[in-house]
């Protein structure tokens, strides 16, 4: 279902075949920031991980639920570049991939912060426990 870009086809939706320039590379954006990714690209699916996302703080189902949202955001990595062009307009494949990279880079900031907050979060909950104990 790919073949060489002959024309730029971007937006033309769910029927269009999607060139092996767009197709054959993991989405590392739709993987790091899901559902705000597809807000962004007017992919909907990744909505899915949002949900699976806000059950994490329902009780016996938060494990399963996070598992589930990790397989959905690998699936949106492998899928990720397909639902972007055939869902969004671009100039062609060279602003494609810039618009693609530009995810990239603000997923690993967004990352990178709530890696930071929850290492900063589990800190202070250490030492506020050693305080408890006496130490």
């Amino acid at each position: 279902m790919t073949e060489l870009l002959t024309e730029n086809n971007s937006g033309g939706g769910k029927d269009i075949i999607v060139s092996e320039e767009v197709y054959n590379h993991f989405n590392w954006g739709a993987f790091l920031l899901t559902w705000i990714w597809g807000l962004g690209n007017k992919s909907y699916i990744t909505l899915l991980a949002l949900a699976c996302w806000l059950l994490i703080f329902v009780p016996y189902i938060s494990m399963i639920s996070g598992m589930i949202g990790l397989a959905l955001a690998i699936w949106f990595g492998i899928k990720g570049n397909e639902w972007a062009w055939r869902n969004k307009k671009f100039d062609g494949v060279e602003e494609f991939h810039k618009f693609q990279k530009k995810w990239v880079v603000a997923g690993i900031i967004v990352q990178a912060i709530s890696f930071t907050f929850g290492f900063a979060v589990i800190g202070f909950i250490f030492v506020a426990a050693l305080k408890g104990m006496g130490g």
